[in-house]
């Protein structure tokens, strides 16, 4: 029966309206606001364009990191390079020292005590740079069997620590 009146409400173009239901009227009504959904889609482009940097990223990840651990294993060369350089350089002008005649002569007369021919050598008692007099080493109050007894117990310790007095 709704088409029948429907028909019968044809414009002059043959168009029909639009009947008014109570769905339709209720569809209109407005409602509680939702919350607007969040439209994110990726396009064929973008998962391809993604896909593509992630294949990249991944290529060039493992190499890079090579790259740098040589790159700081250079710099740790090059700063080990340096510090011996410096020693070789030290070492050279202790070479060129020894060389030189004079220098072992003075060395000689103050580290060995040595005298020239015609000279007499002597020394002052009480005048020692060290605690040992002459080279000889300073009379410990323990006898040696305890201070070698005392380095087996505890081989760290220096003789004088670890020796027992009596």
């Amino acid at each position: 029966m709704a088409q029948k009146q429907n028909e019968s409400k044809k414009s002059a173009l043959g168009l029909v309206p639009p009947a008014r239901t109570a769905e339709k009227t209720a569809a209109a009504r407005p409602k509680a606001p939702r919350p607007p959904r969040p439209r994110f889609r990726l396009t064929r482009r973008a998962t391809i364009l993604l896909l593509a940097t992630c294949a990249v990223v991944v290529t060039i990840a493992y190499p890079l990191q090579e790259y740098l651990a040589q790159r700081s294993q250079l710099a740790a060369i090059d700063a080990q390079n340096a510090a011996l350089s410096g020693k070789v350089t030290n070492l050279q002008r202790q070479i060129a020292l020894w060389n030189d005649p004079g220098y072992v002569a003075i060395q000689a007369r103050s580290q060995l005590h040595y005298v020239l021919p015609g000279e007499e050598g002597f020394t002052l008692p009480g005048t020692t740079i060290g605690s040992e007099q002459l080279g000889m080493p300073a009379p410990s109050a323990s006898p040696w069997y305890d201070t070698l007894w005392g380095t087996v117990k505890s081989p760290g310790a220096t003789p004088s620590s670890s020796s027992t007095g009596r």
